[in-house]
């Protein structure tokens, strides 16, 4: 049993080296190069949209819901 523990626990230490490797050659081609630079802003845009998009469908559901306990 320790040789199945002992087995699992060296796998899993050499799948951290091998992440932690390729995070580092990333860093290292990217060269301070900024990819994500406006990233920020399309997030705000995309979350604004889909706050506009969420109104809308409750007004509409409203009026459905409205227009249902009027008839």
């Amino acid at each position: 049993m320790s040789i199945l523990n002992s087995l699992s626990n060296k796998k899993g230490q050499g799948g951290v080296f091998i992440l932690l490797a390729v995070v580092l050659i990333v860093l290292i081609l990217a060269g301070g190069r900024h990819y994500f630079h406006n990233t920020g802003h399309d997030l705000r845009a995309t979350v604004h949209d889909a706050g506009q998009d969420l109104k809308s469908t409750g007004r509409d559901a409203a009026a459905s819901i409205r227009d249902t306990v009027q008839s």
